[in-house]
């Protein structure tokens, strides 16, 4: 879901800002893959793409959840318009620091979980540009 203003510059307001499926899929497989067994949680779906995150109301925010919405960030959409202008793939991983259906954020006290969601959103992307690149040279 767009609502930045970067993609306007590249292509019509209605025109769709969408991941790579294949990309997706292999990120999705490989953080199910390196996160069994552990506290992490993966989820997926519709993400929400917002380029002004303190002038939102807890209204917008309910609307993104009545919508389906997984998630919210600041660059997803226009990374998918420009990939897809210039052919590139592209996709998202994020690790969230605010639950917004309960509140919940991340504090001083509960950083080191945020950063250990960084810290294997790194690990995940990276296999999964590993693996991505085998399938390549494996189709050569």
């Amino acid at each position: 879901m767009k609502n930045e203003g970067t993609s306007k510059f590249h292509v019509p307001d209605n025109f769709p800002a969408v991941a790579d499926i294949d990309l997706c899929y292999e990120l999705i497989q490989t953080a199910k893959e390196l996160t069994e067994g552990s506290s992490l949680s993966v989820h997926y779906g519709v993400g929400a793409t917002d380029d002004s995150f303190y002038g939102e109301t807890p209204e917008w925010f309910d609307s993104l959840v009545g919508y389906g919405v997984m998630n919210v960030e600041m660059e997803a959409s226009a990374l998918y318009t420009v990939c897809h202008k210039r052919k590139l793939r592209a996709s998202c991983i994020c690790a969230a620091s605010m639950n917004h259906v309960n509140q919940e954020f991340v504090t001083d006290e509960n950083k080191a979980l945020l950063y250990r969601g960084w810290e294997e959103e790194i690990k995940i992307v990276l296999e999964t540009i590993y693996r991505m690149e085998q399938k390549r040279l494996l189709a050569e």
